[in-house]
């Protein structure tokens, strides 16, 4: 009889295996082989064709260098801003240490559509820039643009500076400073300690989010378009989006194979950086305080460098969104007659789109993040404790969507349910699906690592009982990862409320988001006053659901957050 009951229990995990397996492959993987499938077919027979056309235009390899261009520059400003602001931090005696940390991790829970409209609220003729220079000179010139590829470097600087900032700064926490001790007893200088031991302790962790900005940069698509298609530079995003404006198939799926191809690249050296960072972290950062640099007298400069990068980067943006927010008009003058608080009104409570929009993200977020959440369980479960070749493949597809841009997903998601007899195109439900495609992979990286501390004994005895696998997995293997699933469904949550590209592709008449409102807006007879409204909306939700996350993993920083964008 106990046999019996294993036997069966064995049948059940087999066929729950088997059917995960066989949906992965068909939402994640069908999509992917959807493009690749388009990029060689020309009205129903194959063609090399777009490649050729592709490959053989100028505008492909303006398109390509302006994104290489753009990420490197990113990297080199975000690593600058960054790296630097961890160093002050960590290693000299500033005082204000955490409140640091703390405007950094505000920085980081703003979107970075949003701060793009802010740098044009700010920069753009008739701006606040604009109109503080009249107050020391009317008749000062003023002809700066903030449409431009430097403008996209700076914005998307602004937006990644804090994962360059959290991942130096945890690995300089975390590096020894025995080692540095040692250094400094063996007769070397600071400045020689600082070249030679602390520097190369930070080197991987340095390189490993170094690749990670860089490929963010690559796979961005709301601050270019924001920024730069307005005076017709592509990268490689905006060049699909043109694609498909232009609805060219073939083009567009050859585009986005490259694009899939560049991001894969660099997301595959960041994953093996990121390995790699175990050896160099292991230490517990002893005697810390004896290492650090003694300001004294220069001092007096580096608080001021402080309080103005915060004062630029942070402080005059938020203030800049919510002055707008409150005008009746953005462009009046800045006083309590052009002020009003009906655009909050007419956000939440009047206007039929924003409400709508705002319940569709709600239903969309907390439905999507759910199901990709009961996925990212299984298939944890089936990783750490069946150990076959159909579970590593289970999660390896899975891991996919972490190194595919989120307008490519969009783009699978068009090519696959386009047609009968699963025509989810025009329907909310694609929209949904996307979601939980995107979701699955930030819900395992919460999970995984907490999976690998649950003792397998405890599952292998319950199995030698005879409790079926859906017990265990509920019972057992639940109950010890929820904070992490908790997390990871509040961060995906957060992703549903200010995610452009798959929302902006996918959505019909009826299924808006709030994504597809901030990009939307200005063009339906509303201008920068209400994207300002709405913006203060989706941070100050932000800013609640990372505390939350914070609060619940017990961490200053969350990892998953990365995948916001």
């Amino acid at each position: 009889m106990h046999m019996e009951r294993a036997k069966l229990s064995l049948n059940k995990q087999n066929s729950i295996l088997l059917i995960s397996v066989i949906v992965i492959l068909f939402i994640i993987g069908f999509p992917l082989v959807n493009i690749i499938i388009n990029s060689f077919m020309d009205n129903g027979r194959l063609s090399l064709e777009a490649y050729a056309d592709v490959f053989t235009s100028l505008s492909t390899y303006k398109a390509l260098l302006n994104t290489l261009l753009v990420a490197l520059g990113v990297l080199a400003l975000a690593g600058f801003m960054g790296g630097g602001l961890a160093f002050i931090s960590e290693k000299t005696d500033l005082r204000f240490k955490k409140l640091i940390r703390f405007l950094v991790f505000l920085e980081f829970c703003i979107p970075s559509y949003i701060i793009s409209v802010s740098w044009i609220q700010i920069t753009s003729r008739g701006g606040y820039l604009h109109r503080l220079l009249k107050l020391v000179n009317p008749d000062l010139p003023y002809s700066f643009s903030p449409y431009s590829l430097g403008a996209v470097i700076i914005v998307l600087s602004i937006h990644l500076y804090p994962l360059v900032f959290f991942g130096i700064s945890n690995s300089l926490r975390k590096s020894s400073g025995v080692l540095e001790d040692a250094g400094r007893v063996s007769g070397g200088s600071r400045f020689g300690v600082l070249k030679s031991i602390s520097l190369p302790l930070v080197m991987p962790s340095f390189l490993s989010v170094g690749l990670l900005v860089f490929s963010r940069t690559m796979a961005n698509f709301g601050i270019p378009a924001q920024l730069a298609l307005p005076i017709g530079s592509d990268v490689l995003t905006t060049r699909i989006y043109k694609a498909i404006s232009e609805l060219d198939i073939q083009s567009l799926s050859v585009l986005s194979i490259l694009l899939i191809a560049i991001s894969y690249i660099f997301y595959y050296a960041a994953e093996r950086w990121i390995k790699s960072r175990a050896f160099y972290s292991n230490s517990t950062g002893g005697a810390r305080s004896q290492n650090l640099f003694k300001l004294r007298g220069k001092a007096g400069f580096f608080y001021p460098v402080v309080f103005m990068f915060f004062l630029i980067v942070l402080i005059l943006p938020l203030i800049t969104l919510v002055l707008s927010s409150f005008m009746k008009r953005w462009g009046l003058e800045l006083s309590l007659q052009n002020m009003t608080i009906k655009n909050y009104f007419l956000v939440l409570f009047e206007n039929d789109l924003m409400k709508r929009a705002f319940s569709n993200s709600l239903f969309y977020g907390v439905l999507s993040a759910g199901v990709a959440a009961v996925f990212a369980v299984i298939i944890v479960y089936f990783y750490r404790y069946v150990n076959l070749k159909t579970s590593r493949l289970l999660m390896s597809v899975s891991s996919l969507p972490l190194a595919v841009p989120n307008i490519i997903l969009a783009v699978g998601a068009v090519f696959t349910w386009i047609n009968p007899p699963l025509k989810l195109y025009g329907t909310k439900w694609i929209i949904i699906l996307t979601y939980t495609v995107l979701f699955i992979p930030i819900i395992i990286k919460q999970i995984k690592g907490l999976s690998d501390n649950i003792n397998p004994a405890i599952d292998l005895s319950a199995r030698t009982l005879g409790i079926p696998v859906t017990q265990r997995i509920l019972r057992l293997f639940l109950p010890q990862l929820f904070r992490g699933v908790l997390s990871g469904w509040i961060i995906s949550f957060l992703i549903a409320f200010r995610e452009i590209p798959i929302s902006l592709l996918l959505y019909s008449k009826g299924n808006e988001t709030v994504g597809v409102l901030l990009f939307t807006i200005q063009s339906n007879s509303y201008g920068l006053e209400m994207t300002s409204t709405i913006a203060v909306l989706v941070i100050l939700i932000s800013i609640v659901g990372n505390v939350l996350v914070n609060k619940i993993c017990e961490k200053r920083f969350v990892n998953g957050s990365i995948a916001s964008e």
